[in-house]
């Protein structure tokens, strides 16, 4: 007698699950403090602008600064828009 056998089907073999990122973050030990700069709008864009702030925010000490301008249009950062993170430095550093 002639039994049917069902063919044998092996699972995939698992792949080791990676370790999980440490939630820790690197300490700095030497912080940079973001330097803001306020400058002379007349002097940066020109005598007839309607530019009312024009400031420059540094916040690493290896990245380039930003420059942010507060016109008609509202506050925006030359390079990123209004999203970037320094126009609400900017901000806070034209009001004081």
């Amino acid at each position: 007698m002639l039994m049917s056998t069902k063919p044998r089907v092996r699972a995939a073999p698992m792949s080791p699950t990676p370790p999980e990122a440490p939630s820790l973050s690197q300490l700095d030990l030497f912080p940079f403090k973001p330097v803001i700069e306020r400058l002379e709008p007349r002097r940066v864009v020109g005598p007839r602008t309607a530019v009312q702030d024009v400031v420059r925010v540094k916040l690493g000490a290896t990245e380039a600064p930003h420059i942010i301008f507060h016109d008609r249009h509202g506050w925006y950062c030359e390079a990123h828009g209004a999203q970037c993170g320094a126009v609400q430095l900017a901000k806070s550093a034209s009001r004081e």
